[in-house]
């Protein structure tokens, strides 16, 4: 017979490997999905909008130079956006860091950098990729 005090560590490691293994499991099924795709280049939309609309040998060259016109445009209004956009996420931030304790704070930060890292690799790809 098991008493109160076993019965209730029981319990907790019970419940303990139960969180591991759907954790797990999830984990698992996530990694096993496929990616998703990412929106299509423009070379990838210019081909399907060919199969489409059948587009002459003609029309397809001015469709590829009006997609990258547009996406130039796309490219230029981000950068003149973007100083605005960082004025409100700095204001964002310092408000979030307002209700941090400063260890908190310092973690925080750190975080901050390692995001804003992570952003401008995924700018400076997109910037190659745009470049192709």
């Amino acid at each position: 017979m098991l008493t109160n005090k076993r019965k209730a560590q029981l319990i907790i490691l019970t419940t303990f490997l139960s969180g591991v293994i759907v954790g797990a499991s999830g984990q698992y099924l996530f990694s096993r999905q496929s990616p998703a795709k990412p929106s299509g280049s423009s070379p990838d939309i210019i081909e399907e909008m060919s199969r489409a609309v059948h587009f002459t040998s003609e029309q397809r060259t001015r469709v590829e130079q009006i997609v990258e016109d547009t996406r130039r445009q796309y490219q230029d209004l981000r950068t003149q956006l973007r100083p605005q956009f960082n004025v409100i996420r700095d204001a964002s931030r310092e408000r979030i860091r307002a209700l941090l304790s400063p260890e908190q704070r310092t973690l925080y930060d750190q975080w901050n950098r390692e995001q804003d890292a992570k952003r401008e690799q995924k700018a400076k790809e997109e910037a190659a990729k745009g470049a192709k």
